[in-house]
């Protein structure tokens, strides 16, 4: 979920809101995760007739965006979640105007439907309208201030508009609420429509919001993206007490030698 932005949107972890039973959300690196084994739920046969909502679901889960419309379309009932998740099913197709067509249609039925604020704002953050965006994720967050997906977003679209004390504090919550919604391996940035500026200050601070909290495997992967996207500010990096800790093992020095090429 959360991101399908522009064309390819300035950095990390967009996750799209999609509500459904199994799969939760998707990001814009994954698709939504595989769905338990017959041994943890019922599987329905082949020949059991889906109902053009759970059609769409798994056509979405197959990656299969314009199928999965056209399935939701055939359902006759109008809701907020349907619109939804055919503004998500255009999101992942680039088509944001769209989109926000859907989300906005959503929003319409139910005002207060947090997961479509959250999806509509990646949809203003691909266009680039990144002060609409963090308006719209902080509406998200009146009627959902537990989403880490939204903080998550919210913190990507303070980076994009170079708030990056905001962005470190919005990825600081997030991270507060869900320990892995920040993990390397989970969440990418995305280099393509990235000013190298912005690539820096990203993993930057999340290196710090990582060391912060305790957590020095995460910190020193997110470091060592910073320092090879271009920082070498060394004064900085030897300055700042969240990397006190970080700065004391060899780890640390072995990263400076490979990628600075000093103690």
């Amino acid at each position: 979920m959360s991101g399908l932005q522009r064309r390819r949107s300035s950095s990390l972890c967009f996750l799209l809101v999609f509500p459904i039973a199994v799969w939760v959300h998707t990001t814009l690196a994954e698709t939504f995760k595989p769905a338990p084994s017959a041994t943890d739920v019922a599987v329905p046969s082949e020949t059991t007739t889906l109902s053009p909502e759970s059609e769409g679901d798994l056509l979405m889960v197959r990656r299969s965006y314009a199928a999965a419309i056209d399935a939701y379309q055939r359902d006759t009932r109008q809701s907020a979640v349907l619109s939804n998740k055919i503004g998500i099913a255009y999101h992942h197709m680039f088509a944001l105007d769209q989109a926000r067509k859907y989300y906005q249609l959503a929003l319409a039925m139910n005002p207060s439907y947090a997961d479509a604020l959250n999806n509509l704002a990646a949809v203003y953050h691909g266009q680039h309208d990144y002060k609409q965006a963090e308006r719209t994720y902080k509406r998200a967050l009146k009627y959902s201030p537990s989403a880490a997906v939204t903080y998550c977003n919210l913190g990507t679209a303070y980076f994009a508009d170079e708030k990056y004390k905001p962005g470190m504090e919005a990825y600081r919550k997030a991270l507060a609420l869900d320990p892995n919604i920040l993990a390397p391996g989970q969440s990418q940035i995305v280099e393509e429509g990235s000013t190298r500026r912005q690539l820096v200050a990203v993993n930057y601070y999340l290196a710090k919001t990582y060391a912060a909290a305790g957590k020095m495997e995460e910190s020193l992967a997110y470091l060592r993206k910073a320092l090879q996207a271009g920082f070498r500010d060394r004064k900085q990096l030897m300055k700042d007490k969240e990397f006190a800790v970080l700065r004391s093992t060899p780890e640390f020095h072995a990263l400076m030698v490979q990628e600075i090429g000093g103690d």
